[in-house]
């Protein structure tokens, strides 16, 4: 079968299981990782299909598997439940999938689980958050127990990487669901390498399964996901060595971490994404444009850097575009745009859309009703994002807007941003990966704002434009490099023009573990995951490389 590069994407098939992956030690097995994250409590649901935050952590990388993982940090591709694909032309994609594979139960694993996960998802559309049949794909066919087919009515290259992703259900299990959005799963049959074990609302353990279908590994016995509620209480966890690696944000890792036991203290931070902060459109004053213009320009975002992360992680372009990787598709007239902290532009642009402010310098609105306190949502005991929320409410007072910082707890926090509920909020950017259009397609398009008044799966300010849309359906309809540049550049200038939310900070993967025990994490040196405790695919690689020292 044909292999081809994805050049649309900059895809490149890689062959191997363990690309990098291989410690100069001899693995050594047996013993459990131990994993902190600030979820405050666990959510008793293994559902795959419902976005991640919303199920259990370990969901998406200990137990169930996608057919293919697109590496955020390069591009590169690793087989999984698939082992190859072709691209017969622009609307026809065949992929072999891995013999050899049983579900937990012991049941084989075919092609035809593959066609039912998604032809289910087609089914149930709410289950469909990657908008993969709402954007070209007509059918899904297991063509024999080993080869599956996916018919375009459009070429839509792009959507390789949500298809790749999708994780895979067993059809003989999920047939007999009914209501597959309310059902928590509670004994769930994976191909993953391990089991569910033990759950409490505070920990979850995933049992190592001698079956699993990559010969030897994992290394691990058990995986133990424990909750936190905040960055101090799952440092000084890693610090007293009762946990192995949390998702950790701490302003001065080398100081508040690594300095404690430099030997077996250390952190990996690569950028990945954005810091942002979300403006909920749907509300007033967040509908008028001019009003999220001035917000851009009255908030200082250098010292946010500096507070949340001491300046380990730099200040991002308006645009999202993220360093490194995605550079080359940052539109170079648009580089100077920067919205750099200007108080006195933002009660400018404030002005002339009609804006005043009354006797004690609140900002009154054009209709001559004063702008009530607004609210600024972070998850609970997440220091960052809390840093960051304290210094963007001191600059909005400065030009007569009071914000209230709410802090809510992992399910709750999520549920408010995809159910409307909040005026702002401070988030990543829903989408990833080596091109900016798979930002802009989560965060920006109509079809995930719920303007329907219902949920929006990942565009969270609700945002609605025609110039975005038609740049993301011509990105996807294209194979011309250029016609794919000029397309993002059109978001881009769309973005800084209607500022549907305002970046903050870059983002990163806060990998901060201790090695005292446990070997084989992933470093800068070798990158074979961004890791994350939660429920990032990439953490699948990161559970099957850990070994005793």
């Amino acid at each position: 079968m044909k292999r081809v590069l994805l050049t649309s994407v900059v895809l490149v098939l890689v062959f191997s299981l363990a690309v990098g992956f291989a410690s100069a030690e001899t693995p050594k097995r047996g013993s459990l990782v131990r994993i902190a994250g600030q979820w405050g409590t666990i959510t008793n649901n293994f559902n795959p299909f419902l976005a991640s935050g919303q199920n259990a952590p370990g969901t998406r990388s200990a137990l169930y598997e996608p057919l293919i993982f697109v590496s955020v940090l390069s591009g590169e591709t690793t087989p999984v439940l698939a082992v190859s694909y072709e691209w017969k032309d622009n609307l026809t994609l065949i992929m072999e999938t891995r013999e050899g594979v049983t579900w937990s139960d012991g049941t084989p694993f075919t092609a035809h689980d593959v066609a039912f996960t998604f032809n289910y998802m087609k089914e149930h559309p709410a289950l469909d958050l990657s908008g993969i049949w709402a954007n070209g794909l007509s059918t899904v066919t297991a063509l024999d127990d080993r080869t599956v087919e996916f018919k375009f009515e459009s070429p839509n290259t792009p959507l390789f990487q949500y298809i790749a992703h999708t994780l895979i259900v067993p059809q003989h299990i999920w047939e007999q669901v009914d209501d597959p959005s309310a059902f928590t799963n509670p004994e769930p049959v994976v191909t993953g390498p391990f089991v569910v074990g033990r759950f409490t609302s505070q920990a979850v353990t995933y049992q190592r399964r001698d079956d699993y279908w990559v010969e030897g590994k994992p290394y691990v016995d058990q995986v133990v996901y424990q909750a936190t509620r905040s960055n101090d209480s799952a440092l000084l966890l890693l610090l007293q060595k009762e946990i192995d690696y949390s998702y950790l944000s701490i302003p001065d890792p080398e100081r508040a971490f690594v300095a404690r036991d430099p030997e077996h203290n250390h952190y990996w931070w690569p950028v990945t994404n954005a810091n942002i902060l979300y403006l909920n459109m749907s509300k007033a004053p967040f509908d008028d444009a001019a009003f999220r213009l001035a917000m851009a320009y009255a908030i200082n975002k250098n010292p946010l850097s500096e507070k949340a992360y001491y300046g380990v992680v730099p200040v991002a372009h308006p645009t999202g575009i993220i360093p490194g990787q995605q550079d080359t598709w940052l539109d170079r007239s648009l580089e100077d745009i920067t919205y750099d902290y200007n108080p006195d532009k933002a009660r400018e642009i404030l002005a002339e859309a009609g804006y005043t402010w009354d006797s004690s310098g609140a900002l009154v609105a054009p209709s001559g009703e004063k702008i009530p306190a607004l609210r600024i949502l972070v998850g609970a005991g997440w220091t960052d994002f809390i840093s960051m929320a304290q210094l963007i409410s001191e600059d909005l007072k400065a030009v007569g807007v009071t914000m209230v910082i709410e802090q809510e707890p992992w399910n709750s926090y999520i549920n408010s941003l995809m159910g409307g509920t909040y005026d702002t909020a401070i988030c990543w950017g829903t989408g990833d990966g080596p091109t900016p259009y798979d930002l802009y397609y989560r965060t920006l398009a109509s079809e995930f704002a719920g303007l329907d008044g219902g949920q929006a799966d990942s565009n969270y300010s609700r945002f609605s434009s025609a110039v975005v849309d038609e740049a993301l359906a011509i990105y996807r309809a294209s194979s011309d490099e250029q016609a794919q540049w000029d397309a993002i550049a059109a978001i881009q200038r769309e973005v800084l023009t209607q500022v549907p939310y305002i970046t903050l900070t870059y983002r990163t993967d806060f990998n901060c573990y201790q090695d005292a025990a446990l070997v084989g994490w992933p470093t800068a040196d070798n990158p074979y995951t961004g890791g994350n405790p939660g429920d990032e695919l990439g953490a699948r690689f990161m559970l099957l490389e850990l070994h005793q020292r």
